[in-house]
């Protein structure tokens, strides 16, 4: 689903969490980085909690992990 449509679609009358696709998480920093920002993103319109989908699965380094949270702190 396409967060960041509904935000724009329904502003302050949504509030989403989550979003963050755990595969991504173990393809490496590109697609660590482009995560962090699309959720940055949804961050800034305000009405979002960034999560990861359900879990994070073993496969995804601390590391990778660490470096989430970093993008997402801007």
């Amino acid at each position: 689903m396409d967060a960041l449509a509904l935000k724009r679609e329904y502003g302050g009358d949504i509030v989403l969490a989550g979003n963050i696709d755990k595969r991504a998480l173990a393809k490496g920093n590109a697609a660590i980085d482009a995560e962090a920002a699309r959720a940055r993103s949804l961050m800034d319109l305000g009405g979002y909690f960034p999560a990861v989908d359900h879990s994070v699965p073993p496969d995804v380094p601390l590391d990778g992990f660490r470096r989430l949270v970093k993008g997402l702190k801007g």
